[in-house]
């Protein structure tokens, strides 16, 4: 009912701004006809007021297959709700739609008001009905699992207040746009902030505090927030742009002091209680264009300090144990434009964390807990979106880490929750048991390594120090993405690439993994993947692109399949992690 609220108010809302557009077309009795206004997409609907209506549709249809890289492990979707997009991004054999409906607003040239409403559903024949159970099937399926219970349907997506201060260089914005802070875009998201920008000829400015978790969610008040603060300054020198970055992370909600039982959860950024993080992170970058080939180079430095739980640690750990953070990254992308063909080339590189045992967090994250970046949203690695291997949603855990081959998932040196998930059908993964070597969230993870649009290997060795959730412990990144972009004819569009994906310092996994492992070493490789794109932009309102992948476990995840059992009777088989990785992508898209 709820719902169906929403959708009729979001009715009357667009019939409300069609009719004063036709009101402005129709004269009034004895009067004479008012000329319509246009500025672009924008009709005048008032004195120096212009409005623009917003609609968008996407229709996708994606399918998978051995996501895992073991077709001897049964595969499932991540989620059964259909109105979960991690399954229309990852696991799944789905028809799914975005369907989006707002509002862009504009008086005179200093303000505007940007609403838009979203819906994203899974749909067939059944749940098209809007039935009672077209949110919620209900039941459990074959692997013991229920359904999701939060249902947000359509909603809010994005919404902001843009206002120009007359006279002066500064302009505001409050809100939630789809923002990025850096020029490689690893920092950025449709987070809420309060934005402050200041443009002075080719030098600009930008000062903003964004909300990542409130402690209202979890009926707290006071210093219970994980709220970030994002600083900029660029310099325009065209065809050249420098920038400077800083972003200042204050995390207090993933210490947050919860009821009882608590458990760690990093897809809802809860870490051990009492835990903190202070953390900031520096970039700096160019951008240009000499010649033919268009670049960026980025540089990437974490430094600041954070602090273990205080509460519900594991035994023999001291509470509030504090670590040092140091860290760094590098991001580099050339691309060539030979007219109808344009090679391009990158490497993202990142320190690793190498000791579970010491007080120091050496591992880069673009942010200090697990959540996305914009890498995909910004013009440099647009054409990547489809890539699981760079920042697409990541594909999952190699033979899904069922049942340990022999021994505990624990070693001497490490006494923390164990990595490997159960394979069994209707086995389900407690939050306790979220990787130490290996992060993910029930059935093997629909993120094994990385977060969507995110680069970076933030998900591995999350608990791997003792008494502390943090992103800064993980064996580092290395990813190289090589292709080629072809526009034969006008409207037309080939885009192919080639993505390794690997670690830097496996030592983590090594000691997570110890009893199974048996003295062997774990390779730094995790994925090659190859795949492609066709897509024809038929007219500025409409465009179909077809897309599909094809990756292979590197030796490394070889490795780590191989501790997993992949017998489905008794006794005990190891997992090879061999089978290929398919993903396939039909989207057929109309924007207006």
């Amino acid at each position: 009912m709820k719902r169906l609220t929403q959708i009729a108010l979001a009715g009357v809302f667009l019939l409300t701004g069609m009719s004063v557009a036709v009101a402005q077309q129709t004269p009034p009795p004895g009067g004479t006809l008012t000329p319509v206004t246009r500025l672009g997409n924008f009709l005048e609907v008032g004195n120096d007021v212009f409005m623009k209506i917003i609609a968008t549709g996407e229709v996708r249809y994606n399918t998978t297959e051995n996501n895992d890289f073991d077709h001897r492990v049964r595969d499932r979707v991540h989620e059964r709700n259909p109105d979960s997009n991690t399954t229309f991004d990852a696991e799944g054999d789905i028809a799914n739609a975005q369907l989006q409906l707002g509002v862009d607003a504009r008086y005179q040239k200093n303000l505007q008001l940007y609403l838009l409403f979203r819906h994203h559903a899974a749909f067939e024949g059944n749940t098209i009905d809007d039935r009672a159970n077209c949110t919620n099937p209900g039941g459990t399926d074959v692997f013991g699992r229920a359904a999701g219970t939060e249902n947000p349907g359509f909603r809010v997506e994005r919404y902001w207040i843009d206002y120009k201060f007359a006279g002066t260089p500064l302009r505001m914005r409050v809100g939630a746009d789809l923002w990025n802070v850096d020029q490689a875009g690893i920092v950025g998201d449709d987070d809420p902030r309060f934005a402050l920008f200041g443009e002075f000829g080719n030098f600009d400015v930008m000062g903003a505090a964004v909300i990542q978790y409130e402690s209202q969610r979890i009926g707290l008040e006071n210093d219970n927030d994980n709220i970030y603060y994002t600083f900029s300054a660029g310099y325009n020198l065209k065809p050249h742009r420098f920038q400077f970055d800083v972003v200042y992370m204050r995390d207090r909600f993933a210490g947050a002091d919860l009821a009882s039982p608590r458990t760690v959860s990093p897809g809802t950024g809860i870490g051990f209680q009492g835990q903190k993080n202070d953390s900031v992170l520096l970039m700096a970058s160019w951008s240009g264009q000499i010649g033919p080939i268009r670049a960026l180079v980025q540089a990437n430095g974490v430094t600041g300090r954070a602090h273990g739980g205080t509460a519900g640690l594991p035994v023999g750990v001291a509470p509030d144990r504090a670590y040092d953070i140091l860290a760094g990254a590098g991001i580099a992308y050339a691309e060539a434009d030979l007219g109808i063909v344009r090679p391009y080339a990158g490497i993202i590189i990142a320190t690793a964390d190498g000791d579970p045992t010491d007080r120091k967090l050496h591992g880069f994250s673009n942010l200090a807990w697990q959540d996305v970046g914009q890498i995909t949203g910004v013009s440099w690695f647009a054409h990547l979106d489809k890539s699981p291997a760079f920042a697409s949603r990541d594909y999952a855990c190699p033979a899904r880490l069922g049942t340990p081959v022999s021994g505990s998932a624990t070693s001497a040196s490490y006494t923390g929750p164990t990595p490997l998930r159960p394979n069994s059908p209707g086995a389900v993964t407690t939050p306790q048991n979220i990787g130490v070597a290996v992060s993910g969230t029930t059935g093997g993870g629909a993120e094994c390594v990385h977060s969507v649009t995110n680069p970076y290997n933030q998900e591995l060795g999350t608990q791997s120090h003792l008494g502390i959730f943090s992103a800064y412990s993980n064996p580092g990144t290395l990813v190289i993405p090589v292709g080629v972009k072809v526009f034969p004819y006008q409207g037309h569009e080939v885009v192919g690439w080639y993505v390794y994906r690997g670690m830097l310092d496996t030592s983590l996994l090594e000691v997570a993994f110890a009893p199974q492992l048996q003295g062997r070493k774990i390779d730094k490789g995790i994925y090659h993947e190859v795949g492609a794109y066709y897509q024809w932009t038929i007219n500025p309102y409409f465009d179909i692109r077809l897309a599909g992948s094809v990756a292979y476990a590197a030796d490394g995840w070889i490795d780590v399949a191989r501790l997993a059992d992949c017998n489905t009777g008794t006794g005990v088989s190891n997992c090879d992690g061999k089978n290929a990785a398919l993903r396939g992508e039909a989207r057929l898209r109309a924007r207006f």
